[in-house]
C-alpha cells in the first residue's frame, strides 16, 4: 500500500542518490512514492513481472530464491538505503529473485521506465547505479566461494562476520548483532536444513566466537575472520 509521497530527507536515505542532479531529484520527488510492507510481506516473487524498481528507506528485507524442491535461499540481507532489485534495461521485466520483508519497512518505488529516462539523462545516477552493481556482484562472488567445498561451521562463521560488519553494534570484545537473527534464518541463508546449522553454531560456540543470550547472538567479528579463512 502506498503511505506517501516520498519527500526530500527520504531522499537522502538512499545512497545511490548522492550527488545526482537537481532535476533528477525532482523527478524522483514529482513521480516516486512509498510503500509501507508489514514484517513478512512479500514485496515480490521470483519469476513476477516487474515494472518498478524499489529501494529501502526504512527496516530490513531479504532476497531469495526457491530451489526446485520448495526449499528457500537467502541471497542477501538489505538495509537502509540499498536498492532491492536490479535495474531492467530491456523488455523482459520478470524478477530474478524474490523479496520478503524481515521487519516492518518503508520502500521507496519508482516507474522502471521512468528510472531509466532519469538515468539516460544524469550520469551521476547512472554511475552510483553501476557502482552498487559491480559491489552486488562482488559480495555474489565471495558468496559463491564460501559456497564450495567449504564445511558449513566455516560458512557460517564467513556469514556470521559479514552481518556484523554490517548490522552490528560493538560491546566490549563482542559485537551484538543488532535485530532478531534465528537459526532457521540462518540456515536459509547458507541453504542447509536447521540441524545442521545448529550444530555448526555450537562449535563456534564452543570455540567461543559466537554467543547466544536469549534472542540476542553476540560474535568476536575479527576473530570469525579468521576462523573461515584458516585451513
Amino acid at each position: 500500500m502506498n503511505v506517501k509521497r516520498i519527500r526530500e530527507c527520504d531522499i537522502g536515505k538512499v545512497h545511490l542518490f548522492k550527488n545526482i542532479s537537481g532535476a533528477s531529484i525532482k523527478n524522483i520527488l514529482e513521480e516516486s512514492s512509498i510503500r509501507k510492507l508489514e514484517k513478512k510481506e512479500v514485496l515480490f516473487r521470483e519469476n513476477d513481472s516487474i515494472s518498478k524498481i524499489y529501494f529501502l528507506l526504512e527496516g530490513k528485507v531479504s532476497t531469495f530464491k526457491i530451489s526446485e524442491n520448495g526449499e528457500r535461499k537467502i541471497i542477501f540481507m538489505l538495509k537502509e538505503g540499498e536498492m532491492i532489485n536490479e535495474v531492467l534495461v530491456d523488455n523482459r521485466r520478470n524478477s530474478t529473485i524474490g523479496c520478503e520483508a524481515f521487519e516492518k519497512s518503508l520502500v521507496l518505488e519508482c516507474d522502471m521506465k521512468n528510472f531509466l529516462y532519469y538515468m539516460e539523462r544524469d550520469f551521476a545516477l547512472t554511475k552510483n547505479i553501476l557502482s552498487y552493481s559491480e559491489l552486488r556482484t562482488r559480495r555474489l562472488y565471495r558468496q559463491l566461494k564460501n559456497s564450495i567445498s567449504i564445511k558449513i561451521d566455516k560458512k557460517l562463521a564467513a556469514k556470521l562476520y559479514r552481518i556484523s560488519k554490517e548490522f552490528g553494534i560493538k560491546n566490549g570484545e563482542w559485537t551484538l548483532i543488532n535485530f532478531n537473527l534465528t537459526i532457521t534464518y540462518l540456515a536459509d541463508m547458507l541453504g542447509c536444513k536447521r540441524e545442521t546449522l545448529s550444530r555448526s553454531m555450537k562449535i563456534l560456540q564452543d570455540q567461543n566466537l559466537v554467543k547466544i543470550d536469549g534472542k540476542k547472538i553476540y560474535t568476536k567479528k575479527e576473530e570469525l575472520a579468521k576462523y573461515f579463512k584458516g585451513n
